[in-house]
């Protein structure tokens, strides 16, 4: 029978195809065969009459099969006999309760939703912020692969501590460099910051990658990432949160698109930054308006995950405001050329020869 696997630790389904072995149901995956002793299958609930089934290989287990077809359930309890006297009331009890659950949260949420939003946005649990940002940071199927040369990411942990200092951050900022080609950077929960190596390539100089940056901790400083993440995941944050797999919503929050709003706040903030931490703000502004000279219709991973206030207005908003005082660049020469080359040794995608413009900064 062809059936769909849950393996107890996230929401993902895989497909299965199921056997009637010698001693129990043989399970086979695209990576494992899995065998499951009749005498402890459990009935977990039935429905249509015994045409939908989902079954755990004994009590209390998390794992999960589904199975659906004619006369299912008598297929099955013609070789686990068990599963005729079980009563499935605990799957049909669980579905109710957190449909209920659902409910009552949309009725708050649609009496007061900015006030509730505020309130999940202040206890939202650091450690899952985390979670969460590390699995956006580690989704090299859309970014690539993690770049981790020793020297280049120094030279970034000493430009992020240069623009942090003195600043009181929700959470600390954690860089990330991937193997990606694209002219991309975004801030994810958590304080996770990932600048995608097209970026850092496409950078004529570290002052570009250093207001790309502060902008980025812009976002962290504001609490956009999580306050966006309220908003996408609605009921699904809560009812995941219920099943401990907080991390699954990594994938959710690649969704993200943060508004023109939080957009500029986060320019006016890593402006402030550049400026109090001794950088000249010419660098992003030169950056933005290369960037909207270069072809903005290309298709980016960039431009599904945010918005942004138009290249040409943020630039002439960075070059309404000067440094007070002595500048210096944000690199040295040698730690450039380190950022530069964090990278080498790390395979990236086959993509454009050209890098994509427009970006996510």
């Amino acid at each position: 029978m062809a059936a769909t696997y849950y393996d107890g630790r996230s929401a993902e389904g895989r497909a299965a195809s199921v056997f009637a072995g010698a001693d129990g149901l043989e399970i086979r995956l695209a990576d494992a065969d899995l065998l499951w002793p009749y005498g402890r299958l459990s009935l977990v609930s039935a429905a249509d009459h015994g045409q939908r089934v989902v079954i755990a290989p004994r009590p209390g287990a998390a794992e999960r099969l589904s199975l659906s077809g004619e006369d299912v359930l008598e297929t099955l309890a013609a070789w686990a006999p068990q599963l005729r006297r079980q009563k499935p009331s605990r799957g049909h009890v669980r579905s109710v309760l957190v449909a209920g659950a659902i409910i009552a949260v949309l009725a708050v949420f649609w009496a007061g939703y900015p006030i509730v939003k505020q309130g999940i946005v202040a206890v939202f649990p650091s450690s899952w912020a985390d979670r969460i940002g590390r699995s956006m940071a580690a989704d090299n199927r859309l970014f690539g692969e993690p770049c981790d040369g020793a020297a280049g990411m120094a030279a970034l942990e000493a430009l992020s501590a240069r623009l942090t200092q003195g600043m009181d951050l929700p959470e600390p900022v954690k860089v990330h460099v991937t193997a990606s080609k694209d002219v991309n950077a975004f801030a994810a929960p958590g304080g996770h910051i990932v600048l995608l190596h097209g970026l850092i390539k496409e950078a004529r100089s570290p002052d570009e990658v250093a207001g790309v940056l502060a902008h980025e901790i812009g976002h962290v400083q504001h609490r956009h990432p999580i306050n966006r993440l309220v908003d996408v995941a609605g009921i699904q944050l809560i009812v995941t949160s219920i099943s401990g797999d907080v991390g699954a919503l990594g994938t959710l929050a690649l969704m993200l698109s943060y508004g023109i709003d939080d957009e500029a706040e986060a320019d006016r903030t890593g402006l402030d930054m550049l400026l109090a931490a001794g950088i000249a703000p010419d660098g992003l502004a030169a950056f933005f308006d290369r960037m909207a000279r270069k072809n903005e219709n290309k298709l980016t991973v960039g431009q599904f995950l945010r918005t942004h206030p138009p290249l040409e207005e943020r630039s002439a908003m960075i070059r309404g405001r000067r440094p007070t005082g002595a500048v210096t660049p944000a690199l040295t020469q040698q730690q450039w050329r380190d950022l530069r080359a964090v990278c080498d040794g790390v395979a990236t995608e086959d993509e454009a020869d050209e890098p994509n413009g427009g970006g996510d900064v």
